[in-house]
């Protein structure tokens, strides 16, 4: 093996986009070691969410979100195939009521952005309460095998994981570049370069798991757009993730931290809390059995809870940019909440690397 090039970098942040940065960088033969506060990667927002590998149908109101994951998710479906679940159906519905946008509309969005769509009936949702219903060419992630893929290749590669330890401006001082990608915490290392941080819009959302009838089995499905809900498939778990625009979040604030209430410390970002001591799964199932009717015989089998974290002020368009930013000589911070962007992001940071260091 070739000897590592001299230069050291400090990965801060074991989410899928420092996990796939220090896979990449380690891979054009640098030393690489990744510090993560918990003890072990994908523990935060890139493990708890709907994992669903975008194509941009989500996104009617931001063509930049949809132009960067159309462009985006053919390197992650590349890089991480085997964690990528292609035997679900996958449906996006227009509410008949309270839309931000029309069937029509969404139509034409679609085909505008060359996004495939069928005409279909997903045989769960009520035709009632949708103006339309289609079928589309998505997938789902297995978050489980996308650890154990990372893990792998990690280590594979020679990056020292340095778990449960949080990065310090004194641990990462005899670094020569810094990566920061720490999403909800992303100004936790510019305490004392206040110029550098940025306000983002926290937002503690509460992911429900839950039992469902064989009706639902293999389907996921999406209500646009507006203050509406999804379901999606838990891997190969056989349960199921409920989203909700409007009872998802319990608490939000624009700042540089997030504001977390002590009721939920304990259960943030901690896995599957069974039977939780604060949670909003009975909301979840009365606004979705408008749309779903058999979701009324749901069981809860517990909650995830996390933060999601988005720009500020972008209600309008919903937009989810990635951003990669140098901020100094030697630090370079990487921001985004769409998992399919984190093979692009990686790609622009090892470029943006090599080039200070001539290469």
């Amino acid at each position: 093996m070739m000897s590592r090039l001299h230069a050291k970098i400090a990965i801060v942040g074991g989410g899928i986009f420092g996990v796939t940065a220090a896979i990449k960088l380690a891979q054009k033969n640098l030393s690489v070691d990744l510090f993560e506060r918990n003890g072990d990667i994908l523990q935060e927002a890139s493990g708890i969410n709907q994992y669903r590998l975008h194509r941009g149908h989500h996104y009617p109101r931001s063509k930049d979100t949809v132009s960067s994951i159309m462009k985006a998710e053919p390197a992650f479906r590349k890089e991480y195939s085997e964690a990528v679940i292609d035997n679900v159906e996958h449906y996006y519905c227009i509410a008949k009521k309270k839309s931000l946008i029309t069937a029509q509309e969404y139509l034409d969005f679609c085909r505008e952005h060359d996004l495939k769509v069928e005409a279909a009936d997903c045989g769960i949702v009520d035709k009632n309460s949708v103006d339309l219903c289609v079928k589309v060419k998505e997938s789902l992630i297995n978050i489980a095998r996308l650890r154990e893929i990372c893990l792998e290749r990690l280590r594979k590669n020679g990056v020292g994981l340095l778990f449960n330890t949080e990065a310090t401006e004194d641990k990462l001082k005899d670094y020569d570049f810094v990566v920061v990608a720490t999403y909800a915490n992303q100004n936790s290392l510019f305490k004392n370069n206040t110029g550098a941080q940025a306000d983002y819009q926290y937002e503690l959302c509460e992911k429900p798991v839950v039992k469902l009838p064989p009706i639902f089995n293999k389907k996921s499905v999406v209500i646009l757009d507006g203050p509406f809900m999804c379901i999606d498939p838990l891997g190969d778990t056989g349960h199921f993730v409920l989203g909700n625009v409007v009872h998802a979040i319990h608490q939000t604030n624009i700042g540089k931290y997030p504001l977390i209430d002590n009721q939920f410390k304990s259960m943030l970002n901690k896995g599957i809390i069974r039977n939780p001591a604060v949670t909003n799964f009975p909301k979840f199932i009365e606004s979705g059995v408008g749309f779903f009717p058999e979701l009324k015989k749901a069981e809860h089998v517990g909650s995830m809870f996390t933060v999601r974290t988005v720009l500020p002020h972008q209600d309008k368009t919903d937009a989810r940019p990635t951003i990669v930013s140098s901020m100094d000589h030697r630090t370079i911070t990487i921001f985004s909440g769409k998992i399919a962007n984190c093979v692009s992001a990686a790609d622009e940071v090892a470029g943006m690397i090599l080039a200070k260091l001539g290469r």
